[in-house]
């Protein structure tokens, strides 16, 4: 009975060992529970990590790659732009070299023809000159419209009259003669009157 009660008494101290065991066998496995879960989340979270490094390693590679791109474009947009500036330049050098010429041929022309407008009214005046230095046949000639001032000659005839007129009458004379052959007439006035005469010349001043 005495081995009984000692049992009994023994008996909490019993319990409260197997308890205490109990309680660190849950605890334990409670601890290796949450360790496990806390090494696989760190794992998740270094597995994340890695990624975004890794995504962060691809967003840098793609900027370095777009940044080379784009500067391989501005580098040809640079080119082409130049290309164009000097095309541009040499258009517009050949255009004022063009322009130019074109003045210079047209001052040419230009020259051409005043020396051309010179060179007909030479040939006109030489024409009115020559025109003008012929009396031809019978009548009163007025100086500068009908001949030019002058020594004339003619071949003269049976019946030949000429006279140098001071003015429209055919009395107001200057000079005059009566030639059976050929005749020379200085002719410094106004008006001249032949008859019978035939052509005049002009031989001289």
């Amino acid at each position: 009975m005495e081995k009984y009660r000692g049992w009994v008494r023994s008996r909490p101290i019993l319990w409260s060992v197997g308890i205490f065991l109990v309680a660190l066998i849950i605890g334990g496995a409670i601890m290796g529970s949450s360790n496990g879960s806390l090494e696989d989340e760190n794992s998740k979270l270094e597995e994340q990590v890695d990624n975004a490094q890794a995504d962060r390693d691809d967003a840098e590679a793609e900027t370095e790659e777009a940044e080379a791109e784009a500067q391989e474009v501005k580098d040809e947009r640079g080119q082409i732009i130049a290309g164009a500036e000097d095309e541009a330049a040499k258009i517009v050098g050949d255009a004022k070299a063009e322009a130019e010429e074109l003045q210079n041929v047209r001052g040419e022309v230009k020259s051409a023809k005043s020396e051309l407008a010179n060179i007909e009214d030479s040939i006109n005046g030489a024409e009115e000159v020559a025109a003008k230095s012929v009396i031809p046949g019978n009548g009163t000639f007025r100086a500068e419209v009908d001949f030019i001032p002058g020594t004339y000659q003619s071949s003269g005839g049976s019946g030949c009259y000429w006279a140098t007129l001071n003015s429209a009458d055919p009395y107001d004379i200057a000079s005059n003669e009566n030639a059976s052959g050929q005749t020379i007439a200085s002719i410094q006035t106004p008006y001249f009157q032949t008859e019978d005469c035939g052509k005049w010349k002009r031989i001289g001043d």
